[in-house]
């Protein structure tokens, strides 16, 4: 009988730790970065009229390269959210507002991210990101190298550096990604002059 009470009392000890351990994980959020505002802005033109672009290929430096949003803690330690991700690959979220921000500030041009062989393409812009985060207290840096190739003669005109340090109102997720869609609108905006 007493062997009989002490297996009970195991399993019972057994099945509450089984249930503690399984506590409510808080749910993932999904982020994602939003383009220009096109209100306001005068696009007139037909896609048929306009030039085409291609941006990309994006290249992302590889601590960027994953779901998670990635803050720097210090100079040499950074910190991958546990639960605040890309809604999809960073890289494919970076080119598409890029096109879209161009699109927009550039009402005779048309952005695309994908080229399909029927599409004649005038110009290529290559970006290669070597930063794009956030700090402790909210600051936005997005550091890159692009340029843009004619894309029949396949010469770059030129390389260009682009450093953009930004404030977010706060280190919340929101926030930040605001604040990173406006860094990326500011380099969309230097692209676009050239």
């Amino acid at each position: 009988m007493k062997t009989r009470n002490i297996i009970q009392l195991g399993f019972t000890i057994v099945l509450l730790l089984g249930m503690t351990a399984c506590g409510k994980t808080p749910a993932a959020r999904f982020y994602t970065l939003s383009a220009i505002d096109k209100a306001g802005v005068d696009s007139q033109s037909s896609i048929a009229d306009r030039r085409i672009i291609s941006i990309g290929p994006i290249k992302v430096a590889a601590y960027l390269d994953r779901s998670e949003i990635v803050t720097r803690t210090n100079p040499t330690h950074i910190e991958l959210a546990a639960f605040d991700r890309w809604a999809e690959p960073f890289e494919e979220i970076v080119a598409s507002t890029l096109a879209e921000n161009i699109s927009t500030l550039l009402p005779a041009v048309f952005a695309i991210t994908d080229v399909w062989p029927e599409a004649k393409v005038e110009y290529q812009v290559l970006v290669k990101i070597k930063k794009f985060e956030s700090n402790n207290e909210g600051s936005i840096t997005l550091d890159a190298n692009w340029g843009v190739l004619e894309h029949s003669t396949k010469k770059l005109s030129s390389v260009y550096e682009s450093k953009i340090v930004l404030q977010a109102n706060s280190t919340d997720f929101d926030e930040i990604t605001k604040g990173m869609s406006l860094a990326l609108a500011k380099l969309s905006e230097e692209i676009a002059v050239e």
